[in-house]
């Protein structure tokens, strides 16, 4: 069997800062490679220098209905897909970005292009149609590895398109319900000039905009879903990581009559409606500094000129041998693909530790972890008086006071069940993954609902902050940067300060909250097994009847002897040793037939959690259970009692955490959605083309992805 991936990663806690974060490298922080200036850099990312931005006029646009579709009757939306500048932070120049940028958004006259701008609010059964324009240049704000050992149709391998050739785009909305054409699958990829990938259904697009170009493509989203917050991003194969990084991204969010009934037993009006209901976005980004030619010597080779002023992002493209294993005897290729990027400075809504001010009521978070690998413990601290609001006992853990509690209502599927009651002041620990209480650990694409009370707490602030361990769970020296330990107060790099809220008094009243556990689940679709109650002592009780997939998460090497990510069947792999994975070009194993249950047990071989993301269907998660890992040879050998999923896990989900030496249970139903159009099977895989895969963007990009078919 392959070892597990910490025996893979070269690193121990005395090793130099160069080889332990080889991405920090680039930043402002070293004046020469592997030489920390602990925050007194170039002046340095002063945290609370900006203000937290809103949804609509002002802040990050929301996008307008710019009429309705003769073809379908839905309400349609005009979005480009385009190179901008925004300003992050103070000390930044513009950012370049690429990005959504609708065209026409609420509120009055011309409005900037934003990062995450294109937010789209829609109801429940009535249908959007999106005509998504390509419009980026060809050159990529980033490094672009074109040695990844793989084949057929992969915008980066092939670099057909003119120019580099690094401009290709597939929008995908993330949980949704979809035709398979308007999912934004990676093979469904278009460039600006008309090329297309191998599952780019042009010819089917037009038959609902006949007006389509090239360079565009068509989505249409039934919207029969409850509510909840998703996303759409760029998925286009070989290149998400690096688009999805540059800012290809944005909201999406559904509402229905029974999250209206809501609003009328205390939960804050909509945040379209002027209401304390506040989105959240947090990613972590890396930014360059003006001593990058001396801090990353080749990164002006690997980039064009527009990526190497103050403020741009920076992502790293060096395979460090010393920190990820390497089999291979060849010259590792600048730029390279690497197995997982974390950043040093916490954006959230598209700038830089923002504040915010509120009053002292209650208020509704949507919150996404949008972070490439990174994963996120939410916590809440009253702010004391020093320049981060947080201080740190000897072990680096806050002493200040616990701020207000988390009221979890709802995940990426819509409202739980029940209310779930998580406190504030949770510092990661390993017992979490295991304990069964409730909390807010959050992976990459996760999504929570939650309301937090303010209330007497005017005058005061409140720091909203992170500390799980980056790889997750299992730390790396280089990764977690915090005040006091490794920069100076009140300034990044630092991964555990997110944002603060100033609370101010509040105007009025709150009506009482009472939401009962029968209104929060009422608008949801019924559940395959009654929640949280399969595991009965000790034993996992599926479904009967039901045809259980056994599945597999692993790790390997590429051809060039990097190590790589894969999921597969349970079977061995015989075209790479000793592995059960297949990579994404293989023929696809997961045929589920339409309108069938299945139950699917995954066990993860490798020394990550991974966030497994699943297109089209949303599932429950029914358990976990350890099992012998160094013994799998295709069936489990359990070491432990099964155990229930979190409080917090007990609604539909579509991005699943599935822990190291543990099989997760899921089971889901294999539903196509009905559309006032016929259609067609994919010409490239047959059936409807899906695909499932780990959401650390580096580890789907390489090669962690399978088809899912539905036939």
């Amino acid at each position: 069997m392959i070892p597990s991936r910490r025996e893979f990663i070269q690193i121990v806690a005395a090793a130099g800062a160069a080889t332990l974060a080889p991405w920090r490298r680039a930043h402002a922080y070293y004046a020469t490679p592997g030489t920390p200036i602990k925050g007194l850099g170039w002046p340095g990312i002063a945290k609370y220098q900006t203000a937290l931005r809103g949804v609509g006029p002002g802040g990050i646009p929301v996008a307008a209905s710019d009429g309705i579709s003769a073809a379908t009757g839905a309400a349609h939306y005009s979005l480009d897909i385009a190179e901008f500048g925004d300003q992050l932070h103070p000390v930044f120049g513009p950012t370049t970005l690429w990005g959504f940028s609708p065209s026409r958004a609420l509120g009055e006259g011309p409005y900037p292009k934003r990062h995450l701008g294109g937010i789209i609010v829609a109801r429940k059964g009535a249908a959007t149609q999106l005509t998504i324009t390509n419009r980026l240049p060809a050159d990529h704000p980033l490094p672009v590895d074109v040695s990844t050992p793989m084949v057929g149709g992969f915008p980066e391998a092939l670099g057909r398109f003119g120019g580099s050739g690094h401009n290709a785009v597939s929008t995908h909305l993330h949980g949704g319900f979809v035709p398979w054409p308007s999912d934004g699958g990676p093979m469904a990829w278009f460039t600006p000039n008309g090329i297309s990938g191998p599952s780019f259904m042009g010819a089917f697009m037009k038959t609902l905009n006949p007006a389509l170009l090239p360079g565009q493509g068509e989505y249409y989203y039934p919207n029969n879903q409850s509510a909840r917050m998703m996303w759409y991003h760029d998925h286009a194969h070989d290149i998400t990581r690096l688009n999805a990084y540059a800012g290809i991204a944005s909201a999406y969010i559904i509402r229905d009559a029974s999250e209206d009934n809501l609003l009328n037993l205390g939960l804050p009006n909509y945040v379209e409606a002027g209401g304390r209901e506040i989105p959240l976005v947090v990613q972590d980004k890396i930014f360059v500094g003006p001593d990058v030619a001396v801090a990353d010597p080749t990164w002006a080779a690997v980039t064009t000129p527009k990526s190497q002023t103050v403020g741009s992002l920076w992502y790293p493209h060096l395979y460090e041998k010393t920190r990820w294993k390497f089999t291979g005897n060849v010259m590792m290729p600048d730029p390279s693909c690497i197995p997982e990027m974390f950043g040093d400075t916490m954006l959230v809504n598209g700038t830089a530790f923002p504040v915010a001010t509120l009053e002292a009521r209650r208020y509704r978070f949507r919150f996404l972890n949008a972070c490439q690998a990174r994963f996120l413990n939410l916590q809440l601290y009253v702010a004391d008086a020093s320049r981060d609001g947080i201080t740190y006992s000897a072990k680096g853990v806050p002493i200040n006071a616990a701020g207000p509690g988390f009221l979890v209502i709802g995940s990426e599927g819509g409202f739980l069940p029940r209310p779930v009651s998580v406190p504030a002041n949770q510092p990661f620990n390993p017992a979490m993954l295991t304990n069964g209480l409730p909390n807010m650990l959050l992976a990459p694409a996760e999504r929570a609902d939650f309301v937090v009370d303010f209330s007497g707490l005017a005058g005061k602030s409140v720091v909203l902050y992170t500390d799980a361990p980056a790889p997750f769970p299992m730390a790396a020296a280089g990764t977690d940067f915090y005040s006091g330990a490794t920069t100076k107060p009140g300034y990044g790099p630092d991964t555990r300060i997110m944002m603060k809220f100033n609370v101010v008094a509040a105007t009025s009243a709150d009506p009482p909250l009472a939401i009962s556990p029968s209104a929060l689940s009422a608008g949801l679709d019924p559940f395959i097994v009654p929640p949280g109650v399969a595991v009965q002592n000790g034993v996992a009780n599926l479904p009967p009847g039901v045809p259980v997939r056994q599945l597999t998460l692993n790790e390997a090497f590429d051809s060039l002897g990097r190590l790589i990510q894969l999921v597969g069947p349970n079977t061995l792999n015989p075209a790479i040793a000793g592995t059960f994975g297949r990579q994404y070009m293989d023929s696809s194993t997961e045929n589920p037939t339409r309108g069938s249950t299945e139950v699917w047990q995954i066990a993860n071989l490798t020394g990550d959690t991974h966030p497994i993301h699943f297109h089209l269907v949303n599932v429950q998660v029914v358990a976990r259970q350890p099992f012998n890992v160094a013994k799998y040879t295709g069936t489990p050998i359990y070491t432990g009692p099964a155990r229930n999923p979190d409080p917090t896990e007990l609604g539909w989900k579509e991005t699943v955490k599935m822990h190291p030496g543990e099989v997760t249970t899921v089971v889901m139903r294999f539903d196509l959605p009905t559309t006032p159009f016929f259609v067609p099977s994919s010409p490239r895989t047959g059936g409807a083309e899906y695909v499932w895969h780990c959401h650390i963007l580096e580890h789907e990009e390489h090669d962690m992805m399978r088809p899912m078919v539905v036939i």
